[in-house]
Order: C-alpha cells, then structure tokens, then sequence
C-alpha cells in the first residue's frame, strides 16, 4: 500500500509530538521506528508535521513556505525577514550568506542571537532523521557564534563565540569560545580537546 503524507497518522507518535511542541519544546524528543503503527517509516516525519488540526497544518506550511523564501534570495537581511516570519527566533546584527538554511519541518526551534553568522550553504537543523528513529530539538547559534560555510548544526547549539568549521558537523553541543572542526566535530582550543 503506498501511503501518502497526506494522510495524517492519529496514533501515539503523533499525538506525542503535538503535546511536546504545545509544551516548548523543551529537551529531545526521539520517536523510535517500532513505535509507529505505519510500515513505511521514510514518510512519517513528513505526516507527523503536517497533521492536526487545519490551522496548524496550514501554520506549519506556511512556516515551510517562508524558508523556502529565505533560503532562496541572496541577501542577509531578506533571509532575516523570512526566517523571522517561519518562526525562528533571530537576534540582532545576525549575518545570513547566501544559501544559508534553517530548519524547514521546524523553524520556530531554531534560535540565532545577537551577532551570529552563518556562513555560504551553512544549515541549522532542529531535528535529524535515521532509519530507526526521529531526533528533534531546539537548535542554537549564541551570540557571536559563527557556523562555517557548508557546516551543519543539528539539534544542538554553540556556545557564546564558538565556531563550527568549514564542512563540519556535529549533533552534540560545543562549549563557549571554542573552535570545532570535522565530522563529527572535534574542539581545537587549548583545554578542549573532546568530540563533541
């Protein structure tokens, strides 16, 4: 049988996901593949987003709608508008070059502060998805951090004026005033030398 995401699950997962979300969000939130009635699993994060009730549904594709926008248009405070308008909670003097991305199921998880940067095709990503389970969370650049140009930052944050490198990735949080580089990324500063 060929499901669609537009056939919503009304199941435990789901019902889950709205009451952690109405709560804010606070924490990781893991589904697991063996708490999901549905056999196809590659399409349910997809009907989890988009189900509820039609004002959320419509909420959620509009929020959706507005990063495509700012992903798409060359300029910082353009991106700033519409990634404001999806959700995410953005700070002053934030600097968005092009290709920048933030997360498109869930935007209003994502938090920039004061002075952060994001560098050319950087993404920030409230929620990573594996073949046997769903992790989402809230994602944050503090201020002054810099996330390096095609750097992914997923359901983490990084510290007051840390960076994460040029092509890096991590899924764990990196300390204030750092330097993390690779993948997964590991911290360069003097006293910081763990995988994070």
């Amino acid at each position: 049988m060929n499901a669609h995401c537009n056939d919503p699950p009304h199941n435990e997962p789901a019902k889950i996901l709205r009451e952690w979300l109405d709560a804010g969000a606070q924490g990781k939130l893991t589904l697991f593949k063996e708490d999901f009635e549905d056999d196809d699993f590659s399409l349910l994060l997809c009907k989890l987003v988009y189900s509820g009730p039609l004002h959320e549904r419509l909420l959620r594709r509009w929020r959706s709608f507005c990063v495509w926008v700012g992903r798409h248009t060359p300029f910082s405070r353009w991106k700033e508008f519409w990634f404001r308008r999806a959700g995410a909670s953005i700070g002053k003097n934030v600097f968005f070059a092009p290709d920048t991305e933030i997360d498109m199921l869930f935007p209003q998880l994502v938090t920039l502060e004061d002075g952060a940067v994001m560098g050319l095709g950087s993404m920030v990503m409230a929620h990573i998805y594996s073949p046997d389970r769903i992790v989402i969370a809230r994602a944050a650049v503090k201020r002054y951090g810099l996330v390096g140009g095609r750097a992914i930052l997923a359901i983490t944050s990084i510290g007051e004026g840390s960076v994460l490198g040029l092509n890096s990735y991590t899924v764990k949080p990196i300390p204030d005033g750092c330097t993390a580089i690779g993948v997964p990324a590991v911290c360069q500063k003097q006293g910081c030398q763990t995988t994070v």
